[in-house]
């Protein structure tokens, strides 16, 4: 009797997949090779840069209309409930709505 051997696939990308990805971490690598050039300032504003986009690509769209809302109103949970900017937009997606 054999033994139970499983074997495991490996996945396939779609063509040009793999390029596209190594093209991009080679474009990441030079950015940053390029700001330790310039010095110590330039590499911490890359680095602030890189985590700013870190935290946009985190943010959900309920979160991020709820930052532009917040930031409209200043920061006032009455004032979005009874917001008044028809003409926005995001009017109908607001956060904290009373179930208009």
């Amino acid at each position: 009797m054999q033994p139970n051997l499983t074997v495991k696939k490996k996945r396939s990308m779609p063509a040009g997949v793999a390029e596209k990805g190594a093209d991009a971490l080679k474009l990441w690598r030079k950015a940053k090779e390029d700001a330790k050039k310039k010095g110590p300032a330039a590499l911490a504003a890359w680095n602030e840069e890189q985590e700013i986009k870190k935290a946009q690509t985190r943010l959900s769209p309920q979160r991020a209309i709820r930052n532009f809302c917040n930031a409209c109103v200043g920061d006032k949970r009455d004032d979005i409930t009874n917001c008044t900017a028809k003409k926005c937009p995001l009017f109908i997606y607001r956060p904290y709505q009373k179930g208009e």
